[in-house]
């Protein structure tokens, strides 16, 4: 797979230290939800190498949207990009959020900036006819990401944040107390996504997927560097078998896959 030149055509700021930017790709696209892309700006400008992101809106075949958090010198060059300009995008890669059969009460849970899988995901499964439940976290009120858009699509989003400042005042994983589920599905820091496994392995949930955020040099399993352990060594991969790369086998994982 090699890197295709894509356009800006909007740039959003839902929060003082995140952008969205709406990008248009040259052919219709049809990515999973919870699968992502290397981008990067390609033109000297940027730094080494590429980063991924999951992809978060879906506007049109072709134009999707990338939300991120500016931490460093590669996105600070992403976040200043208008309409107009170009980069480079290398996907759809890895592996994205298994769809159920049939109507289930599915709850998705977002911490920080890990909602971006989720609202593709919601989609999908309300057009199964799922009764949807969104979760979402963050230090304070504006750091609460996606709440509109969710909202949006007619399904119910709880909030928690750390201050207190919007909804439930604590970790948004408080908030599965409460909520009867089928199948769960989180993003977000990894501290979160333990909470959220132990949660799973308690009631027992089956059914529960986790999105793993990783820093990546290829995307595509080469260099080895988002290797997580697994919980199960693989026999049939030898000494490989220890070891799941998050942008292969991931980046999405049941939660009894890998040990995070």
């Amino acid at each position: 797979m090699r890197p295709r030149e894509i356009r800006v055509v909007e740039r959003l700021q839902p929060a003082p230290d995140c952008v969205e930017l709406v990008c248009e790709f040259p052919e219709d696209e049809g990515p999973q939800s919870g699968q992502f892309y290397m981008l990067s700006v390609g033109d000297g400008r940027d730094t080494y190498l590429p980063r991924p992101f999951s992809f978060y809106r879906v506007f049109s075949p072709r134009r999707l949207s990338f939300l991120f958090r500016v931490v460093g010198p590669g996105t600070r060059f992403l976040a200043g990009l208008r309409p107009r300009d170009r980069l480079q995008a290398m996907g759809p890669l890895g592996r994205g959020f298994p769809l159920p059969d049939g109507p289930e009460r599915a709850v998705l849970v977002a911490g920080g900036v890990g909602v971006p899988p989720l609202w593709s995901l919601a989609r999908s499964l309300l057009g199964l006819g799922c009764e949807v439940t969104a979760l979402l976290g963050a230090r304070t009120r504006s750091a609460v990401l996606g709440r509109p858009e969710l909202e949006a699509l007619g399904i119910q989003v709880l909030t928690a944040t750390d201050d207190g400042s919007m909804g439930h005042r604590g970790p948004v994983t408080e908030l599965l107390g409460g909520i009867e589920a089928d199948g769960l599905y989180a993003c977000g820091p990894e501290g979160m996504l333990r909470a959220v496994r132990d949660i799973a392995a308690a009631r027992p949930l089956p059914r529960t997927y986790l999105a793993l955020e990783a820093a990546m040099a290829c995307g595509y399993g080469i260099c080895l560097g988002c290797a997580v352990e697994r919980a199960q060594p693989d026999p049939a991969l030898g000494a490989y078998g220890t070891y799941a790369r998050v942008c292969r086998e991931g980046p999405v994982f049941r939660w009894d896959e890998v040990r995070i």
